[in-house]
């Protein structure tokens, strides 16, 4: 006379192929983005010292807001990021700005935007940093103007749906 429970179920009988949707990373890459039309910003004491060009002490660049974008096209992937940014002092106070610069480039990609697969972009370590140039235009000695470009470091995925099938079983307990 045989004993059966459900608690010693046999698994093989409830096999069955499903088909699921997972990502497959085609590229990964470290990249920096740079502005191209540096921001022009005329020059006041509060902000850089007029005879060498040099920040004043306490003075900094501070980012406010980064609202980063992606256009995917055949075989590549347009990166965009919006930085709005203020220049302020060691109190808080808003010496400059804010300012919104656009930062933009392009990747060469092969495979993304191709096939009836969707591709996933992912931006990863955002790190933004400025380069500050001050520059004497009218040529009397002072430094009247400074020119702020933006540079943006920044890890790119990309990935791509691809279906995988399986055989899987259902759960012992439903």
């Amino acid at each position: 006379m045989g004993f059966t429970s459900p608690q010693f179920d046999f698994i093989d009988g409830r096999f069955t192929h499903r088909r699921m949707k997972t990502l497959e990373v085609i590229f990964t890459k470290d990249l920096q983005a740079t502005s191209g039309d540096p921001e022009e910003i005329t020059a006041t004491t509060e902000i850089i010292n007029l005879s060498t060009g040099q920040l004043q002490p306490g003075v900094s660049l501070v980012v406010t807001d980064v609202d980063p974008g992606v256009a995917v096209l055949p075989n590549k992937i347009c990166d965009l990021f919006l930085v709005t940014w203020q220049i302020v002092d060691t109190a808080g106070n808003i010496l400059a700005g804010p300012f919104t610069t656009t930062v933009s480039d392009a990747v060469d990609v092969p495979g993304a935007g191709i096939g009836p697969s969707q591709t996933v972009v992912q931006k990863h370590d955002i790190q933004i940093g400025f380069c500050v140039i001050p520059v004497d235009t009218n040529e009397d000695g002072l430094f009247d103007t400074i020119f702020v470009t933006l540079h943006i470091d920044f890890c790119l995925v990309v990935a791509q749906e691809v279906v995988l099938k399986i055989n899987a079983a259902q759960p012992f307990c439903p």
